[in-house]
């Protein structure tokens, strides 16, 4: 019989192709060799999930939605957190580290302090993630699900519109956001605050529903500042979620259309 590739036959070089993508790969003439073709799962995407604490009691689960985009930059939104950062992957496993920004007052977080954590998991491209979490004043588990919303593309035209932001206090106040976006993505907002936003959402890939954004902040005090981050819209709810932040102060909201 003729041989091929250092002694294989035809049929035994097929049957080496079939499994090339399996645990392990047996060659010819009693020669094998033993380990995975390590594929790197991508953690791009819009996730809906929550952190939950393993030290506070009770502790029930922090629903979040969030971000992550191709480049691994992370943004999740939580009621009165905000976690800021960039993921890695080495095949399935998850890692990296999350400023913490805490303590919130309208669309701003951090009055209450910022720390760091450390995630380490699993992920599994277009799918989810999960794992835990653990820094100085925090540590607990996440559980991320994958939104298809993710793959609905970036037209031109999908976020132009006004948007705004009500949240009502316990005393009675409304803090009132009006966000205002043109075909270009250029953005101009007011609150009630008497903050003045200005700033540009830029698509980041054509196939995701993903921006970057770049927001300065001007007549707000000590939250004034250039913020930078991610911005992603959920079309069933026809909301955008836009996560900043400038290293001292999370910018935050979720925005409905007008």
């Amino acid at each position: 019989m003729r041989k091929s590739l250092h002694g294989c036959s035809p049929a035994a070089l097929n049957a080496l192709v079939l499994t090339a993508t399996g645990l392990s790969i047996a060659a010819c003439d009693g020669v094998s060799w033993v380990g995975p073709i390590v594929v790197d799962q991508s953690p791009g995407g819009i996730y809906t999930g929550s952190f939950t604490s393993t030290v506070l009691q009770p502790s029930p689960a922090r629903q979040t939605i969030g971000v992550v985009s191709e480049d691994f930059d992370a943004n999740f939104l939580l009621a009165d957190q905000h976690y800021a950062g960039n993921l890695a992957v080495d095949g399935i496993s998850l890692s990296g580290v999350l400023v913490e920004y805490s303590g919130r007052q309208g669309v701003f977080i951090g009055f209450g302090g910022l720390t760091t954590v450390s995630i380490d998991g699993e992920v599994t491209e277009r799918d989810g993630m999960f794992g835990t979490y653990a820094g100085d004043t925090a540590e607990g588990r996440f559980s991320l699900a994958y939104s298809e919303t993710y793959e609905e593309g970036t037209p031109d035209e999908l976020l132009s519109g006004i948007w705004s932001y009500n949240e009502s206090s316990a005393g009675g106040g409304v803090y009132t956001i009006t966000v205002e976006i043109d075909g270009a993505g250029q953005v101009f907002a007011t609150d009630t605050a008497g903050c003045v936003f200005s700033g540009q959402l830029t698509a980041i890939d054509d196939r995701f529903s993903a921006y970057r954004v770049a927001v300065n902040v001007s007549a707000c005090g000590e939250t004034d500042g250039d913020y930078s981050g991610l911005a992603f819209y959920e079309s069933a709810n026809e909301v955008l979620y836009i996560g900043t932040d400038n290293g001292q102060f999370a910018l935050a909201v979720q925005l409905g259309r007008l």
